[in-house]
């Protein structure tokens, strides 16, 4: 799986955005601050070669409904064969309301996107997505890697973080990661 995310990648960096998966402690992590366990609904954003989709799965409680949204075609076809259970869409996240399809809005939206390669407006527009589809009550919740996050385009996002949610907090670093990441997780 790994070396079809690192060809993803190759393809398309500014769509794939790293080089390797993320590790099980950053899954463990996001999907905690998420609040998975406790979400009727989760939408994850750019699963990408599902690092956090196994762990989402682990901790979905039953009865719940998980979509996911992956750009790439290939690694959409890879992570619906890897995970049957997930109802994966090839799609883009500007088009967000039209892949969910009138199934009501998400309470946990957990996103892999590569925000660091993504220019302002495209972000802007993904988040505004996610704001609209996302319950009232919901949270968001992304990552970024500890450093680039100082600098103009790191706290760029932040700030577009805080144009888009009342509340954004984050998590401690995972150092368990390559590179080390924290978890940026969000309400309305």
């Amino acid at each position: 799986m790994s070396l079809r995310f690192f060809r993803e990648f190759l393809k398309s960096p500014g769509s794939v955005g790293a080089v390797w998966p993320s590790s099980p402690a950053l899954a463990r992590t996001i999907v905690k601050a998420a609040n998975v366990a406790a979400a009727d609904f989760v939408l994850e954003i750019g699963p990408g070669s599902g690092a956090f989709t196994g762990e989402i799965l682990r901790c979905l409680r039953p009865g719940a409904r998980f979509v996911a949204i992956e750009k790439s075609p290939d690694l959409a076809r890879s992570v619906a064969g890897r995970f049957p259970a997930v109802r994966v869409v090839a799609g883009c996240a500007t088009g967000l309301s039209a892949h969910l399809d009138g199934q009501g809005p998400p309470d946990s939206v957990v996103s892999g996107l590569p925000w660091a390669a993504f220019g302002g407006p495209l972000q802007d527009a993904i988040l505004g997505q996610i704001t609209a589809a996302l319950h009232p009550d919901g949270t968001f919740a992304t990552f970024a890697y500890f450093g680039p996050h100082w600098m103009k385009a790191g706290r760029g996002f932040r700030k577009k973080l805080g144009s888009h949610f009342r509340e954004i907090r984050r998590t401690p670093v995972v150092v368990a990661n390559l590179p080390p990441a924290f978890v940026y997780f969000c309400r309305k």
